[in-house]
């Protein structure tokens, strides 16, 4: 009989930590994103327009190429090789902030690891000359490449791309050392201490009102519009109500630091005309965001355009369409444009 009893507390306590690990399994759940099943249908696919070619077409981004209908590039001999000018939008990269590390919803809703090292959850501290504690989070990014054009063999022109032909992982925040340390952060960007004072916080906020109306300027290179601030290129921001727009920030970090790193170039310009170039800061006009999950904006983004510009006002792209937040959906995936100025010497004729 004891032996019994013994049994059936063994089994009771087995129960209860199988329901626990249960519990704390479905509380670090990685989200799949569907992001090819349903391509077609959340990709703001006007965000392609306007066009350039031979110096004709619609509006361009500030500090577009000069509109000229033919163009010329040296090749390696040196010897010039004329061509007609192309600037055009097209989506190349993909960046998700999930809500643990190692969660990648673009790839089907996979851990890249299964260690949780750096946890993306809320970091308590506490000023000691306040009682109010200020809650800080640390989030993390994926960045992809995603050439759609290439991909789907659509206006795919070779003096125009960067090489990539295929959906590829180019860059993991987890392993960055500086991503998660403010200090260590200022070794890659040492101008952080300048812009980080309450003074250039001021000189943010008319950054958030000029980008919110169609008149963001790259002069305010050290802000990010309505979303924050973009110093310290770390992935800690403080908590908000809104994960929408803590998503958009580190996405538009995210992109600065890579610039800043080499990995990311201008496609803007007339210098960027044979090649893409190499900006140390954030080249804002050349970009658009359009995100793809939870809540695509192709989907539901009414009375505007289904992609916006980085640093935008969420309240526009995002709480005028009922938000873009859901219940158990913490990871967000961005669809990145880019606006490419090029130099097209050969057109293929088949």
């Amino acid at each position: 009989m004891l032996k019994w009893g013994q049994a059936l507390v063994l089994a009771a306590a087995v129960s209860v930590v199988g329901n626990a690990l249960a519990e704390d399994q479905t509380s670090f759940q990685c989200n799949d994103a569907d992001i090819f099943s349903r391509l077609f249908n959340q990709i703001c696919w006007s965000c392609f327009l306007p066009v350039q070619f031979m110096g004709i077409g619609g509006d361009r981004p500030a500090g577009a190429a000069s509109s000229q209908p033919f163009c010329a590039c040296r090749d390696a001999l040196g010897v010039p090789e004329y061509g007609f000018q192309a600037g055009y939008w097209a989506p190349v990269r993909l960046i998700e902030t999930p809500s643990i590390p190692w969660c990648s919803p673009s790839l089907g809703g996979i851990k890249l690891q299964d260690d949780l090292f750096s946890l993306g959850l809320p970091m308590d501290t506490k000023d000691s000359d306040q009682d109010t504690a200020a809650t800080l989070a640390r989030m993390q990014y994926h960045y992809f490449a995603m050439p759609l054009f290439a991909m789907l063999e659509i206006l795919y022109l070779s003096e125009c791309s960067d090489g990539y032909t295929d959906f590829d992982l180019m860059y993991l925040s987890e392993v960055d050392p500086l991503w998660n340390n403010d200090l260590t952060a200022i070794l890659l960007n040492p101008e952080a201490i300048i812009f980080s004072s309450p003074l250039t916080r001021l000189w943010c906020i008319g950054d958030c009102l000029m980008v919110s109306t169609g008149n963001g300027t790259e002069e305010t290179y050290g802000c990010a519009g309505c979303d924050g601030h973009l110093y310290p290129m770390t992935g800690n921001v403080n908590e908000s109500d809104d994960p929408v727009r803590v998503s958009s920030l580190i996405a538009q970090r995210a992109i600065a630091g890579l610039h800043r790193r080499g990995v990311a170039h201008k496609t803007i310009g007339d210098d960027a005309m044979c090649e893409a170039e190499f900006w140390p800061t954030l080249p804002r006009s050349q970009y658009k965001f359009s995100m793809l999950y939870p809540v695509p904006e192709a989907a539901v983004s009414p009375g505007r355009d289904c992609c916006h510009s980085p640093g935008e006002s969420v309240h526009l792209w995002s709480t005028a369409a009922g938000g873009r937040s859901r219940p158990g959906m913490e990871d967000y995936v961005h669809m990145v444009w880019r606006y490419r100025d090029c130099c097209v010497r050969n057109v293929p004729l088949d």
